[in-house]
């Protein structure tokens, strides 16, 4: 991985010059749970200005090439402005992920990537990022996070992670591992303040959770770790677990 991080961040340079203040790696790579069968490289650029449109179009060209060569890249873009001061949802400048890749590329095939303007909106997530990059991220370049990026207010950081359980009861029969690692992740936020990997917040489940729930737990685990077929899940213990967890969540939130 880090042939394809350093081939970004060079491309990065060139195209962003003095523009580019950061770049700070986070997610599985930074917390030392990476999957090089599974798992994305998550980063986060801070820029001193928003991105001109020819520096829009050279990310995106960047990006399709260096993305998925070998793993997915998943990026947000964000300036100096729209992290200072810090509101929330944070606003940002450029998001890529790989399930934007076919759009980005029909657009900048047929001409539409000309009207591309700054994202609207903001992103809950960044607070997530952001507070994971304050405790546990890998600065690529720039100055440490302390010195650059905002802190994050609790509340701001329970919600944003509350959101990737929000359908947890929908979404779990679809993608039980990171639905149950997830709450598994979030449990042990709300419940003992710790900031985890999705990996990491398995093995607080499996120390804390009833022996009747850590199976469930286990094969997530061992599935998110590539040791373990995607086997089903039994459905009434998954149920059992996602209702208790879920449960703990609210009881200490």
């Amino acid at each position: 991985m880090h042939h394809q991080i350093t081939t970004l961040h060079r491309g990065l340079a060139e195209i962003l010059g003095p523009d580019l203040a950061a770049v700070y790696l986070h997610g599985s790579l930074a917390m030392g749970c990476f999957n090089p069968q599974r798992s994305d490289i998550d980063l986060l650029v801070v820029t001193h200005d928003l991105l001109s449109l020819s520096q829009r179009r050279a990310v995106y060209d960047l990006l399709l090439q260096v993305s998925a060569a070998p793993r997915p890249i998943e990026i947000s873009s964000c300036s100096m402005a729209q992290l200072w001061p810090w509101r929330y949802p944070p606003p940002f400048d450029l998001h890529y992920g790989e399930d934007w890749r076919d759009r980005i590329a029909a657009e900048i095939a047929d001409g539409r990537w000309r009207t591309w303007q700054p994202a609207a909106g903001g992103d809950p997530d960044l607070a997530a990022h952001i507070t994971i990059i304050h405790e546990r991220g890998i600065t690529i370049s720039g100055p440490p996070p302390a010195e650059l990026l905002p802190p994050v207010p609790r509340h701001d950081y329970v919600d944003s992670i509350m959101t990737d359980i929000a359908a947890a009861d929908e979404q779990v029969y679809n993608d039980p591992d990171y639905i149950v690692l997830n709450l598994c992740r979030v449990a042990a936020y709300v419940q003992a303040g710790l900031i985890t990997s999705k990996a990491e917040g398995g093995e607080w489940g499996m120390r804390t959770l009833s022996h009747a729930q850590r199976p469930v737990v286990a094969e997530a685990l061992a599935i998110y770790r590539g040791t373990s077929d995607e086997t089903p899940f039994a459905a009434d213990a998954l149920a059992a677990l996602v209702a208790e967890l879920q449960r703990q969540i609210a009881a200490a939130t």
